[in-house]
């Protein structure tokens, strides 16, 4: 309605002074938020595509006769639409909020086939496949390396995009397993046999005991066999 109002008082004055009667092209207007929102997404991977929705026709802005000025809010990745800002700095200033719809396509790991819950990802069970990211509500990974060894949280069928919440780190140290505490400071290290006292991923913290001291002590999951202690 507001538009409406503001669009007939500018007919109104236009006929009053034929002058007046130069209106900004909504070509232009629209240009400046797709142009906003590119620049916010420029560092972004994958194929973009921006389109600023169709103004209502009714809808009169002052021809400016200086640049117009557009920005667009920050944090954009993933949404399908967002609203820009226009605006004129001139003589006769105004200010206009433009809805602008956002496609951003990039290639995102998928599953290659249907596998099962616990399944540990192997070369052959991820591909790279291209994605509308605003369609991956819970999230996606980029790189094949950083799922491969990775255990799945449930069962998928093929085709489904890879999360990191549909992913865990396999357990590398068990509960009662003897590991060997390693203790690093500036360039020394020190090492002595101790026993896990809970289960860890890679790079978990867990609970170890020294056998020599009985003392139980919080370390790292470095591999396999190993668990360290950073200290000061």
């Amino acid at each position: 309605m507001a538009c409406l109002l503001l669009a007939q008082w500018l007919a109104v004055a236009a006929a009053a002074n034929p002058a007046a009667a130069a209106f900004e092209d909504h070509a232009r207007i629209r240009g400046a938020a797709e142009q906003a929102v590119r620049t916010q997404l420029a560092d972004t991977p994958g194929q973009l595509v921006v389109e600023a929705q169709a103004l209502d026709p009714r809808l009169l802005m002052p021809a400016c006769e200086l640049p117009l000025q557009a920005s667009a809010p920050r944090g954009m990745q993933g949404r399908a639409r967002v609203t820009a800002e226009v605006s004129c700095k001139g003589q006769r200033a105004w200010r206009l909020y433009v809805p602008v719809n956002i496609k951003l396509r990039r290639a995102v790991v998928v599953t290659a086939q249907p596998l099962e819950r616990g399944k540990a990802l192997a070369p052959g069970d991820v591909i790279l496949a291209e994605r509308e990211l605003s369609e991956l509500g819970g999230g996606y990974l980029a790189s094949l390396d950083a799922v491969h060894g990775q255990l799945l949280r449930r069962a998928v069928p093929a085709g489904t995009p890879l999360s990191a919440a549909l992913l865990e780190a396999p357990v590398l140290v068990r509960r009662g397993q003897a590991v060997t505490l390693q203790a690093r400071s500036g360039g020394l290290s020190v090492q002595a046999p101790g026993v896990a006292r809970g289960d860890g991923a890679l790079g978990e913290l867990i609970d170890v005991q020294n056998i020599s001291s009985k003392k139980i002590l919080q370390a790292v999951v470095i591999n396999e066999k190993t668990v360290e202690i950073h200290l000061p």
